[in-house]
């Protein structure tokens, strides 16, 4: 059946799937009526409101990495094999990003057609989208758990981890692959909730997360409270637990008649041309994941195996890379949270018809979250040796990463802007823009570290080569801030179909 224009107020005889049709006014049947904050005015205020549960929900989020970071910096006697316990850690974590990544790309095309629903008032049909999504990102994964599980020495093997950082690393990926059906559902789930306009339930979720994983992982870990010491395992099986509790909590929150959302079980069968829809808008941005990812992880895979036989630490340089990447996190969490705001505001306004006004709230949203990176990136700048010991206790780590911890601080403004005005774009629907920018930006970085690793390696300055990635991720960012914020300006996504 031909998937409908959303932005009307009616819809007319169930879909091929037998589900019934939107009412008129966004009434779900039941006598509510539901708003959209397409409905009151631009303001600061309004993007807080929105913003601030989103920007303390980002603020827990990141404790999840940063928790299994230290964790895993402070498991082992020597420096030596603490660098190895946070490589191996690290190294995993981006084949966890690459179920997160994708993931990510179904909740952006679910997030834009749910936030244009709502804001036109047809909730039944945010419902089918949200369910629809949910069950397919489960899907997806467990098969990508089943390859994490089945080839994980491979895997492994690819980040030349070497010797005792290599053990751990099957360790962990063989547990740390359960989590990612929870994770990958319950992510698509709180963006669906976003979407709606709810942002209070995917905080309380991510509390919950953060709260489990910071308990369990270091009690399982270092053998608290008569527990047994499992070290890297215990890690790996503190997370799984509490991607466990984000999931159950997800679904109930969908399944709920509180949430933004009111979803049914027959909501989670997936409707093929609802799917479809949804992957329209997310191939674009699944692709650039894809790009993302490839080009982060080809970097660690050409650069640190170098940069560990220069300094003679295995390990080290992706440890330092690890820690640098979770202290950054910290200080652009502010931008995601605005970003997410921006990404809805401008999806409910212009499913309401209000385009300057989903402009001004894309505006606005850019100027808080600059202003607020910017200031988060300060004691990066000026006390990078200090948080990157806190986060692993060993000396040769430390000494690789302090400069690339001051580049990554410098980064921080330009990074915002690209944060919001591609989140600006994919609240449009406009899915295809920042996924050319991330293409050319990712290509841009690749190339200039390859190069510029080829030139140090020749010169005996080898060990540089952790500085030399940072500088071409400074680049890169600031590219794409500049190529966003020209498509932003052209105006062309306040007229995009989704």
């Amino acid at each position: 059946m031909k998937p409908r224009n959303i932005s009307g107020q009616q819809e007319g005889a169930p879909d091929g799937a037998g589900l019934e049709p939107t009412l008129t006014g966004g009434d779900q049947g039941d006598g509510r009526v539901v708003k959209s904050r397409a409905e009151l005015p631009v303001s600061v205020q309004t993007i807080l409101a929105l913003a601030m549960p989103t920007l303390i929900e980002q603020l827990f989020s990141v404790g999840i990495g940063v928790t299994d970071t230290i964790v895993a910096g402070h498991t082992g006697a020597t420096p030596e094999s603490r660098a190895a316990a946070a490589a191996a850690v690290g190294a995993m974590t981006y084949l966890q990003w690459l179920a997160q990544l994708t993931a990510a790309a179904l909740g952006v095309g679910a997030t834009a057609i749910v936030s244009r629903a709502i804001g036109a008032k047809r909730p039944r049909l945010a419902n089918r989208v949200a369910g629809t999504a949910c069950s397919a990102a489960f899907l997806i994964g467990l098969a990508m758990a089943l390859i994490f599980y089945m080839f994980a020495p491979q895997l492994v093997w690819l980040f030349q981890l070497k010797g005792l950082a290599q053990e751990y690393g099957v360790v962990y990926l063989r547990i740390m692959c359960l989590t990612v059906c929870f994770q990958t559902a319950g992510q698509i789930g709180m963006a669906c909730l976003r979407g709606a306009g709810d942002t209070l339930r995917p905080l309380m979720v991510t509390i919950a997360v953060v709260l489990m994983n910071g308990i369990a992982s270091p009690a399982l870990t270092f053998g608290w409270w008569g527990l047994p010491a499992w070290g890297v395992k215990g890690n790996a099986t503190g997370t799984l637990l509490a991607f466990i509790v984000a999931g159950v909590m997800t679904a109930l929150f969908l399944l709920s008649e509180k949430a933004g959302l009111k979803l049914r079980l027959r909501h989670f069968k997936i409707v093929p041309h609802i799917l479809a829809r949804v992957g329209r808008v997310a191939l674009p941005s699944w692709v650039e994941n894809i790009l993302l990812w490839g080009g982060q992880t080809s970097i660690v895979l050409l650069v640190m195996g170098q940069v560990d036989d220069a300094i003679g630490v295995s390990g080290a340089t992706l440890a330092a890379h690890n820690a640098t990447l979770r202290i950054e996190s910290m200080a652009f969490l502010p931008g995601f949270g605005f970003g997410i705001a921006a990404s809805a505001l401008v999806g409910q306004y212009l499913g309401a018809k209000k385009p300057q006004e989903a402009q001004h709230a894309a505006v606005l949203c850019n100027r808080l979250a600059v202003g607020t990176m910017t200031v988060a990136a300060l004691p990066m700048i000026f006390f990078s040796r200090y948080l990157l010991g806190f986060m692993v206790d060993s000396e040769p780590v430390v000494a690789t990463g302090v400069w690339p911890l001051i580049i990554a601080g410098l980064a921080q403004p330009g990074f915002a802007v690209a944060i919001i005005k591609s989140a600006a774009l994919r609240g449009a629907g406009d899915t295809h823009s920042p996924m050319l920018s991330t293409m050319t930006g990712m290509v841009l970085r690749v190339v200039l570290v390859v190069g510029s690793m080829v030139f140090f390696a020749r010169n005996g300055h080898a060990n540089w080569g952790l500085i030399v990635v940072w500088v071409c991720i400074f680049l890169d960012l600031n590219y794409r801030a500049i190529f966003t914020s020209t498509v932003f300006a052209r105006g062309k996504w306040k007229h995009k179909k989704v």
